[in-house]
């Protein structure tokens, strides 16, 4: 593909993603587009207000990464200690992971994080910040096979252009679904937000002071009037319409 043709297929990309109306739906183009570039994993934090790229609260969507990392990154006791996220945020620019590792001197905990990242392979990747309306903030990061490829720069504005727009519009569609499409009972939207926060369904039934089979039922029927079967994107579907605001 010739940087001219890029740049239009990139330029229709940012068009289609100011259409769109689904998150999952931005996502995914935003994540062909820069598989199409070199990407071979993608994340993206959509972070609460005023609170941390690694926060217990953060919505996690991801692509490319191991499920043996997807299950311990999840686990927001060890995804606090991840230092890359918000250094990048305060560097205010795209950031390599190393070279965020080596601004400031890492505490224990941030330690033990970075070894478990290299024991999983993820060597090396780079982290976008992005800053959108009204303080809603997220970081997204990228790696690239061959690795080569994360340091070219036009592919780096490329990447974080399309993170940018899609995160602008993702806020707009946040702002925007404050009426419910889906009417959860007070039960069912407690369960969800527990889930959204991390919470396995022991945790959840502990937590509510439920048993373990009714906190079951409740799960299962939240995923069935979301329409969705996975604790993912029935977080991400109730922050869709409005039934979860960050």
């Amino acid at each position: 593909m010739t940087a001219e043709n890029q740049e239009l297929h990139v330029g229709e990309v940012l068009r289609q993603i100011a259409t769109l109306s689904s998150i999952t739906d931005i996502l995914e183009l935003v994540r062909a587009t820069v598989v199409k570039l070199g990407a071979n994993r993608t994340s993206y934090h959509l972070t609460p207000k005023l609170r941390s790229q690694t926060d217990r609260k953060v919505q996690l969507a991801t692509s490319g990464f191991s499920k043996k990392w997807l299950t311990l990154y999840e686990e927001a006791d060890f995804r606090k200690y991840d230092p890359i996220p918000d250094i990048t945020m305060q560097h205010g620019e795209p950031m390599f992971w190393q070279q965020a590792l080596a601004s400031r001197r890492l505490n224990e905990n941030e330690q033990k994080f970075v070894k478990q990242l290299e024991a999983h392979g993820l060597h090396e990747g780079i982290g976008i910040p992005l800053f959108g309306p009204k303080g809603r903030n997220a970081y997204s990061a990228f790696t690239f096979d061959p690795t080569e490829l994360m340091f070219d720069d036009q592919i780096i504005a490329t990447v974080a252009a399309l993170a940018s727009a899609a995160h602008v519009r993702i806020c707009n569609i946040i702002e925007k679904k404050h009426q419910r499409k889906v009417q959860l009972s007070e039960r069912e939207t407690q369960v969800i937000q527990l889930i959204a926060n991390g919470r396995s369904n022991k945790a959840i039934a502990a937590d509510l002071q439920i048993s373990r089979s009714t906190t079951d039922t409740y799960v299962r029927r939240v995923f069935a009037k979301l329409n969705v079967s996975d604790r993912i994107n029935a977080s991400r579907k109730a922050l869709e319409l409005g039934i979860l605001r960050l």
